[in-house]
């Protein structure tokens, strides 16, 4: 009986041990884990916070430092920046030397929304008041402020501006046939083919234009645009009113151009285009690099409906190429292509 006691005894001390060293053990795990948790988040690199993005443009001042511009700088100084051309009148034409055409972008119409109407609203002097159209048969008045009648004779001023003024004019360049309008831009290619040592024709160019600008009348606009593998025009970038001052310097203008340099076509044709003339007369001898059918897209779309490409190239002996970039560009943008044989003038 003794004996059965002493071993129960010792049963319930061997399952008190057991308990002990299972809680120890929890307790050793629980601690180390602990620790490890700790050690790594301290180990763990710091996560920077997002830093704002934006849009930061240089420009080089004359002592060859860049210059940033950014979001809060002068709207000013940002165009400037832009603009800058050399003492030749060099433009830096720094969106048009892309060889690769802009995508097309779908055109999505406004919708008309019930009760709504997009068009402008008639104004009334006499009151100053508007009224505009909320539906089919019924018309909402209300009342403009001196900002809002201030605003809409500006727009209106504006567009005037923009109307074409006076008659349209015919040109003519080598005998060729005319060319209506009233805003005319002179793409001349003065690379060194085009040279004394070459065609010889930038002196005759300079006689032809020069005689095409003086017959132009005092409501009618133009620019003379001579590249190679830069761009130049008279004066600035811009569309000159024939006037008599203007038309003095196209003399000038021919008088500092040197033909020499290599040849890019796109550069002197989107120079032109910017300007949106009526009409653009292309002179060059077509030499290479061609424009490729990506590039001449790319003019089309500049083009649009408002500007006719006249091309007028030049050659020693009759024309090889009969299907060579200039005809392209002449009819995809409704204009001529002539072709001269320079031995014709000797």
């Amino acid at each position: 009986m003794q004996d059965s006691s002493d071993h129960r005894l010792d049963r319930r001390q061997s399952d008190r041990l057991s308990l002990l060293i299972s809680v120890a053990m929890h307790l050793v795990i629980g601690v180390l884990l602990i620790c490890f948790g700790v050690f790594s988040a301290t180990m763990r690199p710091p996560v920077e916070a997002d830093r704002p993005g934006g849009i930061v443009l240089t420009s080089v001042n004359s002592n060859q430092q860049t210059e940033y511009l950014d979001q809060n700088d002068p709207e000013q100084q940002i165009s400037d920046a832009f603009e800058a051309v050399d003492a030749e009148s060099t433009i830096n034409t720094l969106a048009l030397t892309s060889t690769s055409a802009a995508p097309e972008l779908p055109v999505i119409e406004a919708p008309e929304l019930p009760g709504m109407s997009l068009e402008t609203p008639s104004i009334s002097n006499a009151n100053s008041m508007a009224e505009v159209a909320v539906g089919p048969s019924k018309v909402k008045r209300y009342e403009l402020t001196e900002a809002d009648l201030e605003m809409i004779a500006k727009d209106r001023a504006h567009f005037k501006r923009l109307k074409p003024k006076g008659k349209a004019t015919t040109i003519n360049l080598f005998g060729g046939g005319g060319m209506s309008g009233r805003r005319f831009a002179f793409v001349i290619d003065r690379s060194h083919s085009m040279g004394g040592d070459g065609l010889g024709v930038l002196d005759r160019a300079r006689k032809e234009v020069s005689s095409a600008v003086a017959k132009l009348e005092l409501n009618h606009e133009f620019q003379i645009i001579a590249y190679h593998n830069k761009t130049s025009m008279i004066t600035e970038r811009k569309l000159l009113v024939a006037n008599d001052q203007n038309k003095r310097k196209v003399i000038e203008f021919f008088e500092g151009l040197g033909a020499f340099g290599a040849t890019n076509h796109q550069h002197g044709l989107l120079g032109g285009l910017y300007l949106k003339p009526d009409v653009l007369v292309f002179m060059t001898d077509g030499g290479s690099p061609a424009l490729t059918p990506q590039q001449l897209k790319q003019i089309r779309s500049m083009a649009g409906k408002r500007t006719e490409i006249h091309c007028i190239q030049f050659g020693l002996g009759p024309l090889q190429d009969r299907t060579n970039f200039m005809k392209n560009l002449a009819q995809q943008n409704r204009g001529s292509f002539r072709y001269i044989n320079v031995n014709d003038w000797r």
